[in-house]
């Protein structure tokens, strides 16, 4: 238990135990208080109805019997007064167990604190007659008020703590979902870097077969050409190879023995939504130029997500890419003019894809809806090799 409920505790029951001090030895202090028995037997059981207050939370059902008992011995013994020290304890009692203890206990310590009160009216000698005896039973009326604000703050307490498990529950499930398309994604891009990788591989070895029948043909100065490439192609080889190297690869996969698309393949793309249902228009700005491999067809993907998204999110709208080549970076612009929510697409793995694609090359991706409506994507990425 935290250390202020402690705290709390063991103040109600010094306050309450003081309480009945005052009412035993002090009488005038709660007015006409009536006193039956020994003080000293009805200062005993306060006092031990008092100190189980302290493990009221802990122990609820064992405090109220524990109450419960102390009182009801006195009473059975020299007979029931009136006063503080028989309605706070058992009020508290009350509360106690239908806030602290499961739905069975509670109901058995309610059994217990309404028998003790029964004891009480019972045992009171200034009641007279049977009929003052049930009259006199309206007091117990505070105990069970009591306990019915205990039951309802203990069902409040718990379905409040069942929506935070819920709460807690659904983001760590959309955690998982993040982490599982992330994966997904990073298998993707490292089947497809692994099919460039082999790619300029095989290059390299062509040409190197190349330069090697050159200089057998005594032809020193054209072999130097091959070389060159080979020294450019491995280059790129060793960037990509970097890169799948840092990704996960799904176990198993089977390489694809059809050419990666790229850049240049994207009027077939763009055909291929056009017949979807959303025109698209393709600007490109620049000097075209060739771009690694790795790059190009990243570049490829972003724009193929991203019209996807159009596609599936934007309704009835119209949409736009722009290409610009400059000197060491490659730019994309990829909007719509639709209505789609952003928060449905931020929901999807297309996102997802592309923030991996971008960083994986140490560009920037900025994505959003436009202020005059629709939806923009926007990925810079840069063509150094090396970085």
């Amino acid at each position: 238990m935290k250390r202020r409920n402690w705290a709390f505790d063991l103040t109600l029951a010094t306050l309450v135990g003081l309480g009945c001090t005052l009412e035993v030895w002090a009488p005038r202090v709660f007015g006409s208080t009536h006193m039956a028995g020994p003080r000293v037997a009805v200062f005993l059981s306060y006092m031990l109805a008092a100190g189980a207050l302290v493990v009221r939370r802990q122990h609820p059902l064992e405090s109220a019997v524990i109450i419960a008992t102390a009182l009801s011995v006195e009473w059975l013994a020299f007979g029931a007064p009136e006063g503080f020290g028989v309605f706070a304890p058992l009020v508290l009692a009350g509360y106690a167990v239908a806030a602290y203890a499961d739905r069975g206990r509670a109901l058995v310590g309610l059994a217990v604190l309404v028998l003790t009160a029964v004891v009480w009216s019972v045992r009171d000698p200034v009641q007279t007659d049977i009929h003052r005896h049930l009259t006199s039973s309206v007091w117990l009326s505070p105990v069970v008020i009591a306990w019915l604000l205990g039951a309802y703050l203990r069902t409040r307490r718990l379905y409040v703590v069942q929506l935070h498990e819920r709460a807690a529950r659904a983001e760590h499930e959309r955690e998982e979902r993040a982490e599982a398309a992330v994966t997904s994604e990073r298998a993707r891009i490292a089947r497809e870097l692994h099919d460039i990788l082999a790619h300029n591989v095989s290059v390299m070895v062509v040409q190197a077969e190349a330069a090697d029948e050159m200089l057998d043909r005594d032809m020193p100065d054209r072999a130097r050409v091959p070389v060159w490439k080979i020294q450019e192609t491995g280059r790129l080889a060793l960037a990509d190879m970097r890169r799948m190297l840092g990704i996960l690869r799904e176990v198993g996969s089977q390489p694809v023995v059809a050419p990666q698309p790229g850049i240049a393949n994207l009027e077939l793309l763009l055909a291929k939504v056009r017949e979807s249902g959303l025109p698209v228009d393709l600007e490109v700005s620049g000097a075209p130029e060739q771009l690694p491999p790795g790059i190009d067809l990243s570049a490829y993907r972003i724009v193929q997500e991203a019209l996807t998204n159009s596609l599936r999110y934007a309704g009835p709208a119209r949409a736009r890419v722009v290409v610009r080549f400059a000197p060491g970076s490659l730019g994309l612009e990829i909007e719509d003019d639709g209505a789609g929510a952003p928060t449905d697409r931020q929901a999807g793995h297309g996102l997802i894809g592309m923030r991996e694609r971008v960083a994986l090359f140490g560009g920037r991706l900025e994505v959003g809806p436009k202020a005059e409506g629709g939806y923009r994507v926007c990925a810079h990425l840069p063509l150094e090799p090396g970085r």
